[in-house]
């Protein structure tokens, strides 16, 4: 199937040595369309300063600098709100991350068309956004379940307030964002990989215990969120940290350590019906080596083949076909099919 993409030729930035030094405008509220006015669907940005081109690994993007939000009482960050007039969207799902990997995720739904951005992050925000471009690209599903949009290249770059309250000395932001928003390059349809994924109805056992997972079934294979899975393992002699490497802008999986929770594991859904689950090939690091494992992303999370990890970990994944019971043991080591 295809699904309407649009690739948002607004957002895309250079990243530059000295990028303190280049002049920006005073931060405001700006209300952006995507793609184009008549799309439906635009972002506001509160603490917005203007667009800039910049480059990354060769490619020049433009981007939206915008002021660092505040950490609100509940440890997140609201980067902008998603408005749409589509009455059809339903639910928001993202994966946001830098140019180079995923840092967060974020399932949201929406209310009178209505949506704040504000992703669960597994990186401290603090240490990372001074020196990355970020990628807030985002799905649209409808109420079944359906993904109906797909908006791609969201580039935003960050700066301190205080960094934006130079004079800026030619173009007025409005007619910047303007200019942008009507760019004919930004209505750019695509197809999206994808795939159906169908909620796992097994039981699983994790050294004996029955776990609650939120896992799919997706061409035969079961899918488990990376992070639900070392959380499931830790304190065995097959745990499994999960952490953020700011120098090479990866996830680094470090083997024997204990996973360090970061909030939301084990969420479990009610949902019974098949999703559509999106391609997502990322690269990771296990101890310092680089690997790549097969991902899909589903409702803004990044669920890994549970072969795969155990595989990789050395992890005992077994199947009772009387029971309809997976079976992850520690113990044991991987065998494969």
């Amino acid at each position: 199937m295809y699904i309407k993409s649009c690739n948002k030729f607004l957002l895309s930035i250079m990243l530059i040595m000295g990028l303190m030094m280049v002049p920006v405008y005073a931060a405001q509220t700006e209300v952006i369309s995507l793609v184009d006015a008549d799309s439906g669907y635009k972002i506001v940005v509160p603490n917005f300063v203007d667009v800039r081109e910049v480059e990354v690994d060769g490619e020049i993007v433009k981007a939206v600098v915008a002021e660092k939000p505040v950490k609100d009482s509940l440890g997140t960050y609201t980067f902008f709100e998603i408005q749409t007039t589509n009455e059809d969207a339903s639910m928001i799902a993202s994966a946001p991350g830098t140019f180079y990997e995923q840092i967060g995720d974020l399932f949201y739904e929406l209310e009178d068309g209505k949506v704040a951005y504000r992703p669960s992050l597994y990186v401290d925000f603090e240490e990372i956004f001074e020196d990355n471009v970020f990628v807030f690209d985002f799905s649209v599903t409808d109420a079944d379940g359906e993904v109906i949009n797909v908006f791609n290249s969201i580039y935003f770059v960050f700066v301190e307030a205080e960094e934006s309250a130079e004079t800026p000395a030619e173009t007025p932001v409005e007619e910047t964002a303007e200019e942008t928003a009507e760019t004919p390059e930004a209505a750019v349809e695509t197809p999206v990989q994808e795939a159906t994924a169908v909620p796992t109805a097994s039981e699983v056992v994790v050294d004996g215990k029955n776990v609650s997972f939120e896992a799919y079934n997706i061409d035969g294979y079961n899918y488990f969120k990376l992070r639900d899975l070392a959380m499931a393992v830790t304190g065995s002699e097959k745990q499994f940290e999960v952490t953020w490497d700011a120098e090479k802008n990866a996830i680094n999986l470090v083997s024997g350590e204990a996973y360090t929770p970061v909030g939301g594991e084990f969420a479990v859904s009610e949902g019974t019906e098949s999703v559509q689950a999106i391609v997502n090939q990322s690269t990771i690091y296990i101890d310092g080596e680089e690997i790549a494992l097969q991902a899909y992303t589903i409702g803004g999370n990044n669920y890994f083949k549970l072969r795969d990890v155990g595989e990789v970990f050395d992890i005992g994944v077994l199947w009772d076909g009387e029971l309809n019971q997976i079976a992850i043991d520690t113990v044991v080591g991987y065998v494969v099919e």
